[in-house]
């Protein structure tokens, strides 16, 4: 069983227009990143089904931090029932990797600065956490501070709340350690509940839910936010002027108003 494997990861991401890590996935810019922070969940849904890409998004979490907002490259990892003969097989190639410590660890270890981690665990909470207060401190260790998206739940849930650089969407939490479940796959598409999530998958996480963007429509999403922020404010700037009524504004532009807009982008050399 081959966990990580580089050239699947590159043929299924072929669409990718950056650069990659060593293991193949996808690395979109920091900087694209760090803009991405200030998009919308409805902003981006609109530029991904605009691209025919519907099923990107998924709400009914529970979000240790609504008021943080979680941005990152996304690591996945699968995991199964526990079927004894299957899960032998996957011991064994652990131990022959050299991997340490239980299963859901082997995919934290993998994680680098910038990366969110999601977790396909077919919404299992009781036996199905994740992590704890010591996993979660790994991952916000090895990502720089940004968190995890696992479709099962997670413990220690007090200690883990108070953590400043760690945020998480889980289906709930529970004090039972994890158990009877068998990771099959790292970095391979998985699902999450209505998503089919690709590794380098920007991971954008609000009060809203997740949405999971492919790497090359990252810019075009930004790029769309970041306009209408921009619209938003020359809008009510010319409304506090008086100088179109609220249903000039409020609708589609019209020439003169676009018009006006361009000049004033300009202006204030935002061209």
């Amino acid at each position: 069983m081959n966990f990580i494997r580089k050239e699947y990861i590159e043929e299924i991401t072929a669409l990718n227009p950056y650069d990659r890590f060593p293991d193949g996935r996808p690395r979109v810019p920091d900087d694209l990143l760090e803009r991405m922070k200030q998009v919308t969940t409805e902003e981006a849904w609109g530029v991904l089904r605009g691209n025919e890409y519907h099923h990107q998004f998924e709400g009914g979490w529970m979000n240790l931090h609504p008021e943080r907002i979680l941005v990152g490259r996304a690591v996945t990892g699968r995991f199964v029932p526990k079927r004894p003969d299957l899960n032998d097989v996957v011991e064994k190639q652990g131990k022959a990797d050299g991997r340490i410590g239980g299963q859901n660890s082997w995919v934290i270890d993998t994680l680098e600065k910038g990366d969110v981690i999601v977790i396909e665990m077919f919404g299992k909470v009781v036996n199905g956490t994740y992590t704890g207060d010591n996993l979660s401190t790994a991952i916000a260790a090895r990502t720089g501070g940004t968190g995890m998206v696992v479709d099962g739940g997670m413990r220690d849930y007090q200690r883990v709340f108070e953590m400043s650089n760690f945020t998480g969407f889980i289906r709930g939490i529970d004090p039972s350690a994890i158990a009877d479940l068998t990771l099959t796959e790292i970095n391979g598409p998985i699902r999450i509940g209505q998503v089919t999530v690709l590794p380098g998958d920007v991971v954008l996480g609000t009060p809203t839910g997740v949405t999971f963007i492919p790497p090359h429509l990252a810019q075009q999403v930004v790029e769309r936010s970041e306009d209408i922020r921009l619209r938003d404010h020359f809008g009510k700037m010319r409304l506090s002027e008086g100088k179109y009524t609220p249903g000039e504004v409020d609708r589609k532009w019209s020439e003169n108003i676009e018009a006006d807009f361009t000049e004033w982008k300009k202006a204030q050399k935002l061209t």
